[in-house]
């Protein structure tokens, strides 16, 4: 699919592909293990997450697999700065949240520091490839701060809200990293 650009941007393709299908599979067990009053078989609720999981873990994988794998033509933001970017804006959502704001810390919050990082990764991949322009790589970093932006609102609001307000709280995040990485890959597709 990306003869010019090797193998290497078809593994980070299919990885973008894989991260949105992980997404739809959170979206489902989400619907299903927090519908309000109803609680739907455990052994539906197990299998959803699971597929999330893998679904979750093999994107990393291929997206770090095409990461590593993709040649550079023009140099881009060192993926070390993004990183250790990632861990302190971490902890310090985490030291707002959990004692400036009183919020439970759950794992909702690594994963929205998480995917900005893969997501930033990525799009300084694609830029140094030289798939992806400035001008595009840019418009992908604005999108991908909206998207966390949004996700910390929705995290920090939800124990606030009643029942069917939380319950479609928890949808919003997913929707938003699910319709990122679609357009993504979308571009991905469209350059090659």
């Amino acid at each position: 699919m990306f003869s010019d650009y090797g193998s290497a941007m078809n593994t980070l393709f299919h990885g973008v592909l894989m991260l949105a299908t992980c997404a739809g599979c959170y979206l489902l067990w989400w619907g299903v293990a927090f519908y309000p009053e109803r609680h739907a078989p455990l052994w539906l609720s197990g299998i959803l997450l699971v597929a999330t999981a893998v679904c979750g873990i093999m994107a990393v994988n291929w997206m770090s697999q095409g990461i590593f794998q993709t040649e550079g033509i023009r140099k881009g933001v060192s993926g070390g700065w993004i990183m250790a970017g990632g861990v302190i804006c971490y902890v310090v959502l985490l030291v707002i949240s959990n004692l400036v704001f009183h919020r439970m810390v759950t794992t909702e919050l690594f994963l929205i520091v998480g995917w900005a990082v893969l997501n930033l990764v990525t799009v300084n991949t694609l830029y140094a490839s030289g798939l992806f322009s400035a001008g595009i790589s840019v418009v992908f970093c604005v999108l991908t701060l909206a998207v966390v932006v949004g996700s910390l609102y929705c995290y920090m609001i939800y124990y606030n809200l009643e029942k069917w307000k939380g319950y479609i709280d928890g949808f919003l995040p997913l929707v938003m990293v699910g319709i990122a990485m679609l357009v993504m890959a979308g571009v991905m597709f469209y350059k090659k």
